[in-house]
């Protein structure tokens, strides 16, 4: 599967109110550093990665129609590849880089109690 494929995917289980990592195939560098480990998120930091949740998931709302409407494979990679970008540009617009998402995100999905923080701040 390949890392827009995988960008997208995540971002769609986000919207099912799972978290997961949010890629994207920039440059072999960007990729390597696609986690930024982020053990303790600061309450400042979920506050943001909240934000970022709530907007990431709206791009996957958007655009899962689109995909699930593309004819063919170049069209659906043509949907994901747009996605991935509107979903990357959302998370840094909200000063938070793609690397800090996907640390809080593992950092989440680790710990119930930080999921359930976030649930809340995600639900406000």
């Amino acid at each position: 599967m390949n890392q827009l494929m995988k960008g997208f995917l995540a971002a769609s289980v986000i919207a099912l109110g799972l978290t997961g990592p949010l890629t994207v195939a920039r440059t072999a560098s960007a990729q390597s550093a696609a986690y930024e480990a982020v053990d303790k998120p600061t309450d400042e930091q979920l506050q943001r990665y909240a934000v970022a949740v709530r907007k990431v998931s709206a791009v996957a709302a958007e655009y899962q129609p689109k995909l699930e409407s593309a004819q063919d494979e170049p069209a659906k990679q043509a949907v994901r590849v747009e996605a991935d970008q509107k979903m990357v540009d959302q998370v840094e617009a909200g000063g938070m880089s793609v690397a800090e998402y996907n640390g809080i995100s593992r950092a989440v999905r680790e710990s119930p109690e930080l999921r359930q923080k976030v649930e809340r701040m995600v639900g406000q």
